[in-house]
């Protein structure tokens, strides 16, 4: 099977089935390919099922990882993406949890939102999330 990286425009029209032909293309190349999601095309992803679509997190959480079940889906930051997801469903909100799941452990991350903080510092413990004053 052909190995093909896809852009944000693909992966949304096969998620929220909103262009039926648009989405018969996109549904066609995800079966015959091995398909690598990068992270930036899911960060992406994520923001148009919400503000465009309309999606909740909890649709778009669930659309997430069954593309993380799927055999012939590659994610390029697979254990980033998990890290990312388990965060975003613990009520973060998804670039945040993709931002701070790219630090190594013994980073810290510098933010002025206290929300940002105090959700990360209970679900995200690898790294140290600062308030800055």
């Amino acid at each position: 099977m052909k190995t093909r990286t896809i852009d944000t425009n693909i992966l949304v029209r096969v998620l929220a089935r909103d262009d039926s032909k648009q989405w018969q293309v996109a549904a066609e190349i995800l079966r015959t390919s091995n398909v690598v999601i990068l992270s930036t095309v899911l960060l992406e992803t994520e923001w148009v099922l919400r503000k465009s679509i309309g999606m909740t997190s909890r649709q778009i959480s669930g659309l997430f990882r069954s593309l993380l079940a799927s055999d012939t889906i590659i994610f390029r930051e697979r254990e980033r993406v998990i890290s990312a997801l388990d965060a975003f469903e613990a009520g973060l909100d998804f670039a945040d949890a993709f931002h701070v799941s790219s630090l190594d452990a013994g980073e810290t991350f510098v933010t002025f939102d206290r929300d940002l903080v105090k959700l990360a510092q209970q679900y995200m413990d690898h790294v140290s999330i600062e308030l800055a004053s």
